[in-house]
């Protein structure tokens, strides 16, 4: 019976470990996208700068109101704490 349970124990083990190397491996994934979809959206600026300044400063001019009106009206979390 000790032996059934020693192998059930390994056996969860093995499972938590696969588990924490899929987490690894999914933060991985995840950063390579990020990097990926990064690199191809300043591509596309890039590009979109030289083909139609005038659309890429307008894009960017939104941009720019969009983070400031972020940083003005955004509320921390904290603000609305008892």
């Amino acid at each position: 019976m000790e032996r059934l349970i020693q192998y059930l124990d390994d056996l969860e083990d093995l499972l938590y470990a696969a588990a924490l190397k899929a987490e690894r491996l999914r933060e991985a994934c995840q950063y390579f996208l990020l990097i990926t979809a990064a690199a191809i959206l300043q591509v596309f600026a890039i590009s979109m700068a030289l083909r139609h300044p005038p659309l890429a400063l307008a894009v960017a001019s939104l941009l720019m109101v969009g983070m400031l009106f972020h940083a003005v009206v955004g509320h921390s979390h904290d603000a609305y704490a008892n």
